[in-house]
């Protein structure tokens, strides 16, 4: 096999063994006796004879593969070499700006985050020794707040809110809380969820019994359960803060009657099949506090339904009366250009009003939202607004918890449902994608 030959050409990007396929069947037919000798101990010499042969042809082989990498190798390395050194040259002064950079954005967001915590600590400091520990729940810092697109107000009004809502949830426990309140405030501002609280209680409570509480050792008198009617009168978040204190404190509440403000008729079973789906969009409000008037209707959508078929659809922008507000500009895409021209809330609602007639209206969440600002436009405007109303929102949330779901939220129901909504957070799609919402419901029912 000494008289192997192998053919290789070498040309700019390409390299080939132009012989490849002759080499490969000369080498199988001559290395066909290999496969089917013996050696033994009488033909060592053979053997070791054998051994040269092919020892002498692997190095041939691979002489070449090494003769070719380096006609290959050599061209690259020394331009590898050349483009290292020229980039070395850079390595210097960019190392010294990133450090620059970082150092600066650091120090940015350091300052951001003092300036965040100063006005923190004022808006928290009626909470006390507690107000530190709020500020180091994982539930209460957005981390939107320290970026550049967050505006001042956007993060100071999230502040108030948690402020406001942790120091409602703290006085409702310290009123009901019993001996377990400094475990629930501990709780609670661990996670700022009041239904989490409640049943971190149950799960105290339950503790204790297995750890040999006996029952016949309460007086029969906190053992013998009775009721008293009572009738209270409040603003309807006072009226939340009682019903989170009263199940605070384990003790079983029955609405009998809701005498809260309000003239609709409230409709709770999905039984019906014709009705009006509706949804609105406002213009958003900076806040009395800065000198803002209320917000006001920018948009209404709603989608007619007779015996469980959609007939018609209606949307109506409208002109406010007050600018928008660039958070909602960015939310809703209806901007004050689009709404300037557009006939007053008080004509759109006595459209709305003859377009709807006598059904009853659908909604997400409407019960606490849109139908305040429908009511006080019809008030307004001398338009009897009597509609019964059912509610998606509180509907599903009953089933929120058995049906495993995150949230009862419009978008994450229409997802879970496979209801498409092309253009989220706009009155016309959001009434549309509703109407699916409640059918399911329904079914679900």
């Amino acid at each position: 096999m000494n008289d192997l030959t192998i053919i290789t050409r070498q040309e700019p990007g390409i390299a080939s063994l132009d012989n490849f396929e002759e080499i490969r069947a000369y080498l199988d037919a001559s290395l066909e006796r290999y496969r089917n000798i013996v050696y033994t101990d009488e033909n060592l010499k053979a053997a070791k004879d054998d051994k040269r042969t092919l020892s002498s042809l692997k190095r041939k082989l691979d002489d070449k593969r090494k003769e070719i990498k380096k006609i290959y190798m050599a061209p690259y390395q020394k331009i590898e070499a050349q483009l290292k050194e020229l980039m070395g040259m850079i390595d210097g002064p960019l190392e010294e700006i990133d450090a620059f950079v970082k150092q600066t954005e650091l120090s940015e967001k350091q300052r951001q985050m003092l300036t965040i915590r100063g006005f923190y600590d004022e808006a928290a400091a009626p909470l006390g020794d507690l107000a530190g520990a709020l500020f180091d729940s994982p539930a209460f810092f957005d981390p939107k707040w320290e970026n550049k697109s967050t505006s001042v107000k956007a993060w100071q009004d999230a502040i108030r809110d948690k402020v406001a809502q942790a120091g409602r949830g703290i006085n409702a426990i310290r009123a009901a809380g019993g001996k377990h309140t400094a475990a629930l405030i501990s709780k609670y501002l661990e996670t700022l969820d009041m239904e989490e609280t409640l049943r971190y209680r149950k799960t105290l409570e339950a503790a204790e019994l297995l750890s040999g509480a006996r029952v016949d050792e309460v007086e029969d008198e906190d053992r013998v359960k009775g009721y008293k009617v009572l009738k209270v009168t409040g603003t309807r978040q006072q009226m939340t803060q009682l019903m989170e204190q009263l199940d605070l404190m384990g003790m079983e509440v029955e609405e009998i009657e809701d005498g809260m403000p309000g003239e609709l008729k409230e409709l709770t079973e999905p039984d019906f099949d014709s009705f009006v789906a509706f949804d609105i969009e406002t213009s958003g409000s900076m806040g009395a506090a800065n000198g803002d008037g209320p917000a006001e209707i920018t948009e209404i959508g709603a989608v007619k339904v007779l015996d469980g078929q959609i007939v018609d659809r209606q949307d109506w922008l409208c002109d406010p009366g007050r600018s928008i507000t660039p958070m909602v500009a960015r939310l809703t895409h209806i901007t004050d250009a689009m709404v300037a021209g557009k006939p007053p809330v008080s004509e759109v609602i006595r459209q709305f009003k003859e377009y709807i007639g006598d059904l009853p209206l659908v909604g997400h969440n409407i019960r606490s939202s849109d139908l305040h600002y429908i009511k006080r436009a019809a008030d307004r405007a001398g338009v009897p607004m009597d509609n019964a109303f059912f509610d998606t929102y509180l509907f599903a949330k009953k089933m929120k918890t058995a049906r495993g779901w995150e949230n009862v939220k419009l978008e994450y129901l229409s997802e879970q449902f496979g209801i498409e909504q092309n253009s989220a957070h706009r009155a016309w799609c959001d009434a549309e994608a509703n109407v699916g919402v409640y059918f399911r419901l329904r079914e679900m029912a």
